[in-house]
């Protein structure tokens, strides 16, 4: 069985348009994850289906253009909120 998470689109429309009114032309998966949920952690070892981080970008490409983002070619380096030192990568998007 897939695993599936569920996000509200308009919490994450309303997160997108408060990085769009500070001025903000970029953002990455993290960003929104970190707002959403209160904060960013990696998945270390999880296969990318059962992650919820990568869940998470896949709802945002897949409601990109409600969401007014489009994905930017090249993913970028993050650090975990609970391992700074711990480096992960995340969809980068235009606001």
């Amino acid at each position: 069985m897939k695993d599936s998470i569920q996000v509200n689109i308009c919490k994450v429309r309303d997160i997108i348009n408060g990085f769009r009114k500070s001025g903000r032309s970029l953002m990455d998966s993290s960003d929104v994850i970190r707002a959403y949920c209160g904060g960013f952690f990696s998945n270390l070892g999880i296969p990318p289906a059962q992650s919820f981080n990568a869940q998470f970008a896949k709802i945002l490409a897949r409601n990109s253009s409600v969401l007014g983002i489009r994905k930017c070619p090249k993913p970028v380096s993050v650090k975990d909120d609970r391992q700074p030192s711990h480096l992960t990568t995340a969809a980068d998007w235009a606001i």
